[in-house]
């Protein structure tokens, strides 16, 4: 079955777009395959909804399948808009029941950067593993959030897979290491079902929650992300989307 697609990212944390096709879970393991495949996080499928504009699946890496994801969100909204799929600046997309919404800024045309609508989340007790607090949110999806002295030296590939898949997490969870300097938040990220990302627009949003302020410039390895939280809890991130090419599966 040849597939059409696009390659977007945000950040460094890249997808593999799909409108309007049938997508597996094979498939999208497939295809992500850095050294194989088309290389990727994740694969998005975009499809119709009854509830929204279109809606939203993602696939991470490996399989499983995610909520939602914050760049990735990002991303359709401007492959919306590039592609002729929705003119107005204004996109509604449903993600595993969840409404976010998504406002573009455009340039002469182009899509220079997406506002999310990151919704409410939720804050769990904090937990104690492997020596560290970690705080729990959910921000679309689940993540645990730690504090450390240097952002550098975060122990991100070694404690990430295990607070992964610690059993205090039923369904798995995203993993971010988080240093505060000021209005700056200083952030790593272990994806579940992924690894390491460049970025995260949910777990950037977790790190800003977990921290306590009300806005903050994100830092990622992949670049900045604004995240405001506004008076009735509701998070908004702002951020750009880039194409990167298009292609078909042989």
């Amino acid at each position: 079955m040849t597939i059409e697609f696009s390659k977007y990212h945000g950040l460094g944390n890249d997808f593999i777009l799909v409108y309007a096709q049938q997508m597996d879970a094979p498939t999208a393991v497939a295809m992500c395959d850095r050294n194989l495949g088309v290389g990727g996080d994740g694969v998005i499928v975009i499809g119709p909804s009854e509830l929204a504009d279109f809606s939203f699946l993602l696939y991470n890496a490996d399989g499983g399948i995610a909520e939602v994801s914050g760049n990735g969100l990002r991303c359709v909204g401007k492959f919306l808009y590039d592609n002729g799929h929705h003119k107005d600046t204004t996109v509604t997309v449903e993600a595993a029941g969840q409404i976010k919404v998504l406002d573009l800024t455009v340039n002469d045309g182009v899509v220079t950067s997406v506002r999310a609508d990151m919704g409410i989340p939720v804050e769990e007790p904090d937990i104690t593993l492997h020596g560290r607090t970690w705080k729990r949110t959910t921000t679309g999806n689940p993540h645990a959030t730690t504090f450390v002295d240097d952002i550098d030296a975060a122990p991100v590939t070694e404690l990430g897979p295990l607070v992964e898949n610690d059993p205090a997490f039923p369904n798995r969870t995203n993993v971010e290491f988080a240093r505060v300097e000021g209005d700056i938040i200083h952030a790593r990220f272990w994806e579940r079902g992924v690894g390491v990302t460049q970025s995260s627009g949910t777990g950037s949003s977790a790190c800003l929650v977990a921290s306590g302020l009300r806005k903050a410039t994100v830092r990622t390895r992949g670049g900045d992300l604004f995240i405001e939280r506004e008076p009735d809890g509701r998070l908004f991130m702002t951020g750009p989307a880039v194409h990167v090419f298009d292609g078909r599966t042989a």
